[in-house]
């Protein structure tokens, strides 16, 4: 997968050599990863979907790519009498790179949380990587199009 990134950047960078991943594209970036997190632990789906293009595409561990804002919505927050409580969600960076307007982040993070429909119960903790992929609009805000994660044996 990082080849893949790099190989991305590496074409990005070829054909645009004079832009730069500024301080402020960093910035942006680590508000976004920011706000990511803590819109997880306060379950704020509209802080979390906000953060990522409508054509934005998600690979959970071991699943096909889920395609769309509203199909990452409806795999996220399904309208199921389901709950999702989050204890503890924690990110570290362990890479961000990227151009004026296309960056990525490769992050490890640490997830508690606990499931429920109905009758039935399931807490888990899960530690995984994730590599997540953004792009600057038109307007100079960055999105997430991109974001992929895989549990850690």
């Amino acid at each position: 997968m990082r080849f893949f990134i790099i190989l991305l950047l590496s074409f990005a960078c070829a054909t645009q050599p004079e832009r730069t991943f500024s301080e402020q594209d960093k910035s942006s970036i680590n508000q976004i990863r920011e706000n990511y997190v803590s819109g997880w632990l306060a379950r704020d789906s509209e802080t979390i979907l906000g953060l990522f293009s409508k054509d934005a595409t998600i690979i959970p561990d071991g699943m096909s790519p889920i395609n769309g804002l509203k199909a990452i919505e409806g795999y996220w927050f399904p309208n199921d009498s389901s709950s999702t409580t989050i204890h503890s969600y924690e990110v570290e960076l362990l890479d961000l790179a990227g151009t004026e307007t296309m960056a990525y982040s490769l992050e490890k993070g640490t997830l508690n949380f606990t499931y429920t429909k109905g009758d039935f119960t399931m807490t888990k903790s899960s530690t995984s990587h994730a590599s997540t992929i953004y792009q600057k609009g038109n307007d100079g805000s960055w999105k997430i199009i991109s974001r992929m994660w895989t549990q850690l044996k």
